[in-house]
């Protein structure tokens, strides 16, 4: 019984060790995101850009765009 428990171990410390390691990566992935330092970058941009919408009857029409 002995000699079967210590075959099956380093397969069970590899098994524990693989399972503790995905936990832990998706707890990292899957986790509520905190504020970072690069995130706050929409709120610098204005509308009054020539990045609006070319929808925008203000838009004037595209040149790259064709009527079909």
């Amino acid at each position: 019984m002995l000699a079967d428990l210590a075959a099956l171990t380093p397969p069970l410390i590899m098994a524990a060790a693989f399972l503790i390691g995905l936990t832990l990566f998706l707890r990292r992935q899957l986790g509520p995101r905190g504020q970072h330092a690069d995130d706050g970058d929409e709120g610098d941009i204005s509308g009054d850009t020539s990045n609006d919408d070319p929808g925008d009857a203000a838009h004037g029409p595209s040149t790259d765009q064709h009527k079909v």
